[in-house]
């Protein structure tokens, strides 16, 4: 009887290791998405000034229209990134993560300082 507990109990000192174990290399994600937040909202509301900029030359925006034009531009954000984010979190393994922290960093080139802003300007012709 005492066998098979200590059995079971191993069994789950194991499982809830992984589970740590996993939980833990999943924060080695964390910087990366707060880097990938910070640059996403720079853009959204470099985007959002330059907008309300051309519509206030017609009108005043209220304060509320403001608000749900804000709200607006917060979501399409976070829904953008949503997919990044879960991939760059539900990576199997610790390579796998790593891997995926790194296609992500190199393709939002969270790396540049602000070379990523100029680049687009001159390849855009603008």
């Amino acid at each position: 009887m005492r066998q098979k507990e200590m059995i079971e109990a191993e069994t789950l000192l194991r499982e809830e290791k992984d589970f740590f174990c996993n939980w833990r290399e999943s924060l080695a994600a964390i910087p990366t998405i707060n880097q990938l937040q910070e640059k996403a909202n720079i853009v959204r509301e470099e985007e959002l000034n330059k907008c309300t900029k051309k519509l206030s030359q017609n009108g005043k925006f209220s304060d509320k229209e403001m608000e749900a034009v804000e709200r607006l531009s917060r979501g399409i954000v976070n829904k953008l990134l949503h997919g990044p984010i879960s991939h760059m979190r539900s990576s199997d393994n610790l390579t796998d993560q790593q891997n995926a922290i790194k296609e992500l960093s190199a393709m939002f080139r969270l790396d540049d300082d602000d070379g990523d802003r100029r680049g687009r300007r001159r390849k855009g012709g603008k």
